[in-house]
């Protein structure tokens, strides 16, 4: 097979950005004065129902000023019963460490009971309360696999299986995700967000399961979100491995939104749909993007009407300073990557197209 680079420059500007992103897992790890862990509160992992057991731990970290709480081996049941919220399982508060003992170790789970109703897995505090980035943030959650449950042909309507809404400053990092309804993360109208090095693996073929969502706080955001049009802002998405049968991967606009500042880098992502085509990378025709590194993503497609990367707005909304480059894009598609104006071209501005095709 050979490989052939397709290097196209739209403008002679050539935008490259970097983050803001602090390190919050060093930040956090050294503030740490209260580690909890699960059995401590009679969260054992045994397969039953634990809601109760983790946000009491999770609440006793809020009151001591914040800290961790470790999740040990075994499965952990979570459910809207017995939750303290209407419409989430479990509520983070600020500045707590939800860790696990490892991806496939600990593993959370909605109970099977409520697999078809609605409801978010883990939620940050405050997503339905405060506007702006002021909901509850400083939060890390690492090593561990979260899920649904199995392959199931009536899906639930809402309920995300990780929800930051509102959130300031947030690291996902070594998570699993097995089969989510909806989104494994659903990023909306949150700031310096940060997913790296995790795994997601989706066999639910359902309308509205994008591994990634990256949208605004209105209409169609998180189940319950307070609903005042914050936009997302400053989020990487950075050496995930990532095989889905959703129709949009890695969404990075919904509902009209304006993200920006976004890093998609280093992502394996496998489309494994062969009956439907699908969108590796791409948003929304009624969202911008302003600033994004679309970077050294390796792309592998499997239906004839594939897409690798899909940025197309419509004539109400622009892409500007846009870097696409050193993408590796394989298997059966329509196009590797399309950019551009779905009624005419206008609203674009500075970007960069370089990409790595096999043929």
């Amino acid at each position: 097979m050979m490989r052939v680079k397709i290097s196209i420059i739209l403008l002679v500007i050539v935008w490259f950005f970097t983050t803001g992103i602090s390190d919050l897992q060093a930040k956090l790890d050294r503030g740490i004065k209260n580690t909890v862990t699960s059995n401590m509160f009679g969260a054992s992992g045994d397969g039953t129902d634990q809601t109760k057991a983790i946000q009491s731990a999770l609440d006793y970290l809020e009151r001591v000023g914040g800290g961790k709480l470790i999740l040990g081996k075994g499965t952990y049941l979570l459910s809207i019963a017995k939750s303290i919220h209407s419409k989430a399982c479990i509520v983070i508060p600020a500045g707590v460490i939800i860790e696990g003992s490892g991806m496939g170790v600990t593993i959370i789970k909605r109970i099977s009971s409520e697999r078809k109703q609605n409801g978010v897995l883990l939620v940050n505090k405050g997503y339905d309360t405060k506007g702006g980035y002021k909901a509850a943030g400083n939060i890390v959650l690492r090593n561990f696999t979260i899920t649904d449950g199995d392959v199931t042909s009536k899906p639930r309507t809402y309920g995300d299986l990780i929800a930051l809404g509102h959130a300031n400053n947030v690291l996902i990092e070594r998570v699993q995700s097995l089969n989510h309804d909806q989104h494994f993360v659903d990023i909306c109208g949150s700031r310096n967000i940060t997913m790296r090095d995790s795994i997601s693996n989706n066999l639910q073929d359902t309308y509205g399961t994008a591994t990634i969502q990256v949208d605004r706080a209105k209409n169609l955001g998180i189940w319950g979100l307070l609903l005042d049009g914050t936009n997302p802002k400053n989020v990487t998405i950075e050496n995930n491995k990532i095989n889905s049968m959703s129709e949009l991967v890695l969404q990075l606009g919904h509902d009209q939104s304006i993200a920006g500042d976004i890093r998609v880098v280093k992502n394996a992502i496998n489309c494994l749909n062969k009956a439907r085509a699908q969108i590796a990378i791409g948003k929304d025709e009624d969202t911008s993007i302003l600033t994004a590194n679309i970077k050294d993503n390796q792309i592998k497609l499997n239906n004839a009407n594939s897409v690798g990367v899909n940025l197309v707005a419509n004539t109400a909304n622009r892409l500007e300073n846009i870097s696409i480059a050193g993408n590796t894009i394989t298997g059966k598609m329509r196009s590797a990557t399309i950019v551009g104006n779905s009624v005419a071209s206008a609203g674009f501005e500075d970007i960069l197209y370089s990409h790595y095709v096999e043929v």
